[in-house]
């Protein structure tokens, strides 16, 4: 009986998020609200506190499921080489945004909305910093395999990938650039940040991938 119970909060849960979903790709933030949620979703709104929270949280446990699919398709990476992970990092989460662009971008638009009106990081936050977090775990990597000469602690050169990251993220999130420029342009700032403490061969090699993309139309 408690399996079946489970097995049905479980599914009125994902009947919320998927409202939730059209609605942030669709109206946008401020057309979300707990009580239409509720009944778009067939629960009541009590219902829809107990499974999940208020909107903030609705918009934070959106946001933690994509980063989760991100490391899911990282799983496939954990034995590349460095490079080949934090590269994946990059790949895998611009194909992620690519698959639903207009849910994405107002997703993101609507944590930023949530965040100036509330002062609380909604979720979109979470997204961008694991990415960091991700690829610090590659520049250690890298360290460890004297692909990186250890001058410049992994943490910046983490912190410098977040700033790398964050910046066409914006200018994608708000249509400024495509997805693909997005996905040259982070790859390229990441390929300098790693060029910056590499060894010889290692600089070179991040050389020559920085002017192949950087030179494709």
């Amino acid at each position: 009986m408690s399996d079946t119970r489970t097995v049905n909060m479980q599914k009125r849960r994902e009947r919320i998020l998927a409202e939730a979903r059209a609605v942030i790709a669709g109206p946008g933030y401020d057309s979300l609200n707990t009580r239409s949620l509720a009944k778009a979703a067939g629960v009541t709104v009590p219902t829809l506190y107990n499974l999940i929270g208020n909107k903030e949280e609705i918009m934070r446990v959106l946001m933690m499921e994509s980063i989760d699919r991100i490391e899911e398709r990282l799983h496939d990476f954990d034995h590349a080489t460095p490079l080949e992970m934090a590269e994946a990092i990059i790949i895998q989460s611009a194909a992620l945004f690519a698959e639903d662009e207009m849910y994405y971008q107002s997703a993101a638009i609507s944590a930023d909305r949530a965040a100036s009106d509330t002062g609380i990081h909604t979720g979109w936050q979470l997204l961008t910093q694991r990415a960091e977090q991700m690829a610090a775990r590659a520049c250690a990597a890298a360290q460890e395999q004297g692909l990186l000469r250890g001058n410049i602690p992994t943490v910046d050169l983490a912190r410098q990938f977040f700033i790398c990251y964050s910046g066409p993220m914006r200018d994608w999130t708000y249509s400024v650039i495509s997805i693909e420029e997005f996905e040259k342009r982070v790859l390229c700032g990441f390929y300098i940040c790693l060029a910056a403490d590499a060894a010889d061969d290692f600089r070179q090699l991040l050389i020559e991938k920085f002017q192949k993309i950087s030179s494709e139309a």
